[in-house]
């Protein structure tokens, strides 16, 4: 049981840079509307964000000291905490680059790139095994 609990948390986690993505897919959400069920998986983190002053950055603080840096909890949902967070934190980078040089494409792109390991880290999560991304995947290791 605590294992299915470690798996199914770890898929939550995933949610917040898919969160995160979101604005760079407006484009794709009116032109296939079936994407709009993303509002609903990424739900409770919005809602979670909005309610709080601060909220994402408060729920970034609380996941990475309490989930991440915490060695009481399994190293699993440690990795996989740190790993949706170092995604969010590039995401951010990404939208302020998209401010200073606004490419619509671009944005679709980023939106697509992030649903997919959006996916392919959900599959990995629901067999056990650590989602192996490129470059943040090095940075995990080494912060944990």
């Amino acid at each position: 049981m605590n294992q299915i609990f470690q798996r199914l948390s770890s898929i939550f986690l995933y949610t917040i840079p898919l969160k995160a993505s979101i604005p760079f897919g407006y484009f794709l959400f009116y032109k296939y509307s079936f994407l709009k069920i993303l509002f609903l998986i990424t739900f409770p983190i919005a809602t979670i964000e909005k309610s709080l002053p601060f909220g994402g950055l408060l729920l970034f603080i609380i996941l990475f000291a309490g989930l991440a840096k915490n060695p009481k909890v399994p190293y699993f949902v440690r990795y996989n905490a740190c790993q949706a967070l170092l995604i969010n934190v590039a995401l951010i980078i990404v939208s302020y680059l998209l401010r200073i040089a606004p490419i619509l494409e671009l944005g679709s792109i980023i939106f697509i790139f992030t649903l997919s390991i959006f996916i392919y880290s959900i599959s990995q999560c629901l067999y056990g095994v650590e989602p192996e991304i490129p470059l943040i995947s090095r940075s995990v290791r080494m912060q944990i």
